[in-house]
């Protein structure tokens, strides 16, 4: 079976051509489509710190052990632990994207947090420059929504 190879330039010109799958995968019967470097590192990031290091087949390194640790006592230490896997894993995975801002908020410092901890990285991608950012809210259940 033969394959079109596209050029790059192909495909900043071009807004027809996808270039990746979104997540999550929530369409029916269909996987909905980036058609954009931004939008698809945002599902890259997502992708990337919700799979547990050891899921992925042939590469035990991707992914991070956020989800290894919803179950630790709320400490210092496990907010430090929390922001060095997410800057670790985004800098091996995703060189492309540079985080500039990662809060880690517990319902011990903000009462009115509904979830034990809520997690916002902004994060800027180096090809266009923007920033975006991802909240994740996590409890005892695990991670109970990505915004």
């Amino acid at each position: 079976m033969a394959y079109r190879v596209v050029a790059a330039n192909d495909i900043t010109k071009n807004p027809d051509i996808a270039i990746g799958v979104k997540f999550p995968f929530d369409g029916k019967g269909i996987f909905r489509k980036t058609f954009t470097t931004d939008d698809q590192a945002l599902t890259n990031i997502k992708s990337l710190l919700l799979t547990r290091k050891g899921e992925r087949f042939q590469q035990p390194t991707f992914g991070t052990d956020l989800l290894n640790v919803l179950f630790e006592p709320i400490t210092g230490e496990l907010k430090t632990f929390i922001e060095e896997t997410i800057v670790s894993a985004v800098s091996l995975w995703l060189p492309y994207i540079q985080i500039s801002k990662l809060d880690i908020v517990t319902s011990e410092e903000d009462a009115s947090l509904i979830h034990e901890i809520k997690i916002s990285i902004s994060f800027i991608v180096s090809n266009t420059g923007s920033e975006q950012t991802i909240i994740i809210f996590a409890d005892q259940d695990g991670i109970v929504r990505i915004e």
